[in-house]
């Protein structure tokens, strides 16, 4: 199956009795819109049965307890399931076509006596070169605990980042996890995004006992930007000076636009629009905003060290709009 355009939590768990609420997300083409979704199961002779569909198809035995909605705007469809029982137990598809062979995802669903309640698998849009902010709402406010990132392959999450420091090689530059908040949630933003970038992903917390409960998120990366692909390395020289702009939205609103040093997973601000100025900085970086949808950054008496990753930043409420370029310094 052509997985990457089909996306949805791999393991559910519902109580004797409860439900389950299951959504699969899709890249919304018109050919995914108007084609059948469906719910099936596996059998033991690896034949997945249908049990629902958008048909109007619902198999007996499960009559008035199993329903499917689909969104096509919103490119998701819906199962729910309830009266579970311990024969529910098993390997389930959602996926789209005539038959359960077409574009699907596999899930296993485990039926307990008493299950937690499950969080909502959150669904975040991108754009190309764009910018995403995900809320991790961890629960957990012990801040002593492993903040990370990781994304979903066929049976394993590969760690992207984590708040002790480590960023995969593939993200340098482009994803940090913030600080927890008194709430013990805290944010994933990642930036220059591609199409590559779409995906399921788990955010959590962990420690010495093991990883809490975590969030699923669903990241879908539309195809076609307004975006452009702007110049990521710039180039300098020591003593020099170097001038670059950092690009908005001109129509949104803005609590605060600024400029921070990336290393390591983290981002350490070194000037903002409300007159801050890093200690080590004052004197030779500087702010100025002439245009709507942009502002400018002047960096004088360039040093060695200066040489690394910066972020474009602009906050408006919970979301972050950032862009990652990388300072290239040359001896004179």
């Amino acid at each position: 199956p052509v997985a990457s355009s089909l996306y949805g939590s791999r393991f559910l768990a519902g109580g004797l009795g409860g439900s389950i609420t299951h959504q699969c997300f899709y890249s919304p083409t018109p050919a995914n819109k108007h084609d059948r979704k469906y719910w099936c199961k596996i059998a033991r002779n690896g034949v997945c049965y249908t049990i629902i569909s958008s048909r109007s198809y619902i198999s007996s035995g499960y009559e008035g307890r199993v329903a499917l909605g689909d969104a096509p705007q919103n490119g998701t469809f819906t199962v729910t399931m309830t009266g579970l029982r311990s024969s529910d137990a098993g390997t389930y598809r959602c996926g789209i076509g005539s038959t359960s062979e077409g574009l699907y995802v596999s899930l296993n669903l485990t039926v307990l006596a008493d299950a937690p309640p499950s969080k909502p698998t959150q669904l975040i849009r991108g754009e190309l070169h764009g910018s995403v902010t995900v809320l991790c709402p961890s629960g957990d406010t012990h801040s002593d605990k492993e903040r990370f990132w990781c994304k979903m392959g066929r049976s394993i999450c590969t760690l992207i980042a984590s708040s002790d420091g480590y960023v995969g090689w593939r993200y340098q530059g482009r994803v940090l996890i913030t600080p927890q908040e008194s709430s013990g949630a805290f944010k994933v933003l990642m930036n220059d995004l591609r199409k590559e970038d779409s995906g399921l992903y788990l955010c959590g917390t962990r420690g010495w006992r093991g990883q809490d409960s975590p969030q699923e998120v669903v990241l879908q990366v539309a195809t076609v930007s307004t975006i452009p692909r702007r110049p990521k390395f710039l180039s300098g020289t020591v003593g020099g000076s170097l001038a670059f702009q950092c690009h908005h939205d001109p129509k949104g609103t803005y609590e605060r636009k600024y400029l921070c040093r990336w290393t390591g997973g983290s981002c350490s601000v070194l000037l903002d629009d409300e007159g801050f100025v890093l200690e080590s900085y004052r004197g030779r970086v500087q702010m100025s905003s002439s245009d709507p949808g942009r502002y400018t950054v002047v960096l004088r008496q360039l040093r060695e060290e200066d040489a690394g990753w910066y972020w474009c930043g602009a906050r408006s409420g919970h979301a972050e709009l950032t862009a990652p370029l990388k300072l290239l310094i040359h001896r004179g």
